[in-house]
């Protein structure tokens, strides 16, 4: 239950078949990961558009990390089944 509070049903913004939010394969490196992948996309693309949506968007990335982690530990606690 507490990986699956990582997941998201939506995946990460521009590569959907990713659901988990903690955890994903780099999006330029074949053989690398990234921590908080939609986090770190969103910021590679705010840095290169440096537009006030993209930054919307990185502090909606956050916050969709921060509601899984908020789940995960409502899970590890008891509260949520």
């Amino acid at each position: 239950m507490t990986e699956r509070a990582f997941t998201d049903r939506d995946g990460l913004s521009s590569r959907t078949w990713y659901k988990h939010l903690i955890y994903a394969p780099a999006k330029h490196n074949d053989y690398g990961f990234n921590s908080f992948p939609g986090i770190s996309d969103a910021i590679e693309n705010a840095k290169s558009l440096n537009s006030s949506d993209s930054w919307y968007s990185v502090q909606h990335e956050v916050w969709r990390v921060a509601r899984a982690i908020t789940q995960a530990s409502l899970v590890l606690s008891g509260r949520l089944t």
